[in-house]
C-alpha cells in the first residue's frame, strides 16, 4: 500500500498577483497542489524573495521514492486583514478506484493581503511501496470556505513506474554542471547518473578527498535510499571504479555490511574507510575550514535547504575583521605573519572562500541565488554592515589575484 505520513508545517503565505490583476472584486476562491521531491522543510518556498518560488514537481515516482503533496488554496478573503476559516480535505488512491481519505482539517488565520496564498500546514509524506502496482495514481484536494460558502478542487495526478538506470554521465564538466543543477528537480536519475560516471571520485585530482562530493552524495543517497537498493543489486557486475565508490559511500552511510564478496584490496579499502569518516568536518554549526564549506555546498545542492547557505554566510559575518585585514595585508604586500595569527589568517582566508563560493554559486544556482537574496533582504544592519565588509574585502583580494597570475 501506498505509504502515506502527515507533518507540520509553519504557514507560509505568499502572494499571487495574478489572479487579481483586473478583478473589481475577489475572484472565486481557486485550489491548487503540486507533488514534489524537494522537502520536508519546504525553504523554496518560505526563504525565498516574493513572487519567485518555483515549486520542482513531478508527474513520475518510482517505488519507495519519497515524495510530498503541497497544497493550497488563494482568493480565500475579499479584502486585506480579513480572517478566513477553510476546511479541507485530500483524498489519494489508484485512478478508477474509489479514493480513500487521507486528511481533514479546518485552518483558521487572517489575511494581511487579500492576494496572498494559503499554503495549507499539514503536508503528506509518502511513497510507493513493493507492494503497489505500477499504473496511474491520484491525489484530490476538497477546500470549503466556511466564511464565504466556496469549495474547490484540484486533482493531481501521478504515475508509478518502474525504475531504470539511466546512463552515466560521460564527461567531467557535465559531471559538475549535474550536480550543481540537481536541486532544480530532484531527478533521482540524475543522482544515479552522477554515481555511475567513469569521473566519479571521493578524491580530487591532487588526491585530496573531493569533500563537496562526499556532502552531495551522503545527503542525496540519504534522502533517495531506494538508490541503494539499486546500487547493491549492481555491485557483483559493476566495474572496479563503480565498486570502489560504492563501497566508500555505503561505508560513509553506515551500510556496508550489505555488500558482498568484497577482493582483499576491497577489504583493505573498506577496512580505511573509518579514518576517513572520522575525519570528515562537522556541519552542524559554522564552517571554520574549507573543507567544511565544500561538505555545505554538496549538501545544499542534494537537499535544496536553505540552512547551507545560511552557515556559510555566517562564516563570512563572522570572521569579516580577519577576512578584510588578511585581504588588506596581501594587498599592499605586506607578510601576513607579522600582523596576525595563523588561526586569524585561517579563518580569514575561511570566509574569503566563503564569500567567493557565495558570488560564483549566486551567478550559476537559481536556488542560491534566491536563498542569498532572501537572506541579505531580512539581515540586521549590523551584520550587513560585516557581511559587505568581507564581501569587498574578497573582490580586492580576487582582484590582486588575478592582476598577480598576469604578471
Amino acid at each position: 500500500m501506498i505509504r502515506i505520513n502527515l507533518f507540520r508545517i509553519a504557514a507560509v503565505f505568499l502572494l499571487f498577483a495574478p489572479l487579481f490583476a483586473h478583478a473589481e472584486k475577489k475572484p472565486p476562491m481557486k485550489a491548487f497542489a503540486a507533488i514534489t521531491r524537494a522537502g520536508p522543510n519546504l525553504d523554496f518556498i518560505a526563504k525565498v524573495p516574493m513572487n519567485t518560488v518555483l515549486v520542482p514537481s513531478t508527474a513520475e515516482l518510482y517505488k519507495n521514492d519519497v515524495a510530498y503533496y503541497l497544497a493550497s488554496a488563494v482568493a480565500v478573503v475579499e479584502n486585506d486583514g480579513d480572517e478566513f476559516e477553510l476546511k479541507y480535505k485530500i483524498y489519494a488512491g489508484k485512478v478508477g478506484e474509489p479514493l480513500k481519505k487521507a486528511y481533514e482539517e479546518t485552518f483558521k488565520g487572517k489575511l494581511e493581503n487579500k492576494q496572498l496564498i494559503v499554503n495549507f500546514p499539514t503536508t503528506i509524506k509518502y511513497m510507493f511501496e513493493d507492494s503497489d502496482e505500477y499504473g496511474d495514481y491520484e491525489f484530490r484536494l476538497e477546500v470549503e470556505n466556511l466564511k464565504t460558502g466556496e469549495r474547490a478542487e484540484a486533482k493531481t495526478p501521478v504515475k508509478l513506474v518502474k525504475w531504470e538506470k539511466p546512463e552515466p554521465i560521460k564527461y567531467g564538466k557535465e559531471l559538475s554542471k549535474a550536480i550543481a543543477q540537481y536541486n532544480s528537480s530532484f531527478n533521482p536519475k540524475i543522482i544515479y547518473a552522477v554515481f555511475t560516471s567513469p569521473h566519479m571520485s571521493y578524491s580530487d585530482n591532487k588526491g585530496n578527498f573531493a569533500y563537496a562530493v562526499y556532502g552531495f552524495t551522503k545527503t542525496a543517497f540519504t534522502r533517495n535510499k531506494f538508490l541503494l537498493t539499486e546500487l547493491e543489486k549492481e555491485f557483483p557486475t559493476a566495474d572496479k571504479t563503480q565498486r570502489r565508490n560504492t563501497i566508500q559511500l555505503f561505508e560513509m552511510l553506515g551500510e556496508g555490511y550489505r555488500l558482498k564478496g568484497l577482493d582483499k584490496s576491497e577489504q583493505g579499502l573498506r577496512d580505511s574507510m573509518w579514518d576517513v569518516v572520522t575525519s570528515i568536518p562537522k556541519t552542524d554549526s559554522i564552517p571554520d575550514s574549507g573543507a567544511a564549506l565544500d561538505i555545505l555546498w554538496g549538501e545544499f545542492f542534494a537537499s535544496g535547504e536553505y540552512s547551507p547557505i545560511e552557515k556559510i554566510i555566517l562564516c563570512a559575518i563572522n570572521n569579516s575583521v580577519n577576512c578584510v585585514k588578511f585581504s588588506e595585508l596581501i594587498c599592499a604586500g605586506k607578510n601576513v605573519k607579522d600582523e596576525m595569527s595563523d588561526i586569524e589568517s585561517f579563518m580569514g582566508v575561511t570566509a574569503i572562500s566563503a564569500c567567493w563560493s557565495l558570488l560564483s554559486n549566486y551567478n550559476t544556482n537559481s536556488l542560491a541565488k534566491k536563498y542569498i537574496s532572501w537572506s541579505l533582504s531580512n539581515m540586521p544592519k549590523e551584520r550587513m554592515d560585516a557581511f559587505n565588509s568581507a564581501l569587498n574585502a574578497t573582490t580586492k583580494y580576487l582582484s590582486h589575484m588575478r592582476q598577480d597570475d598576469k604578471e
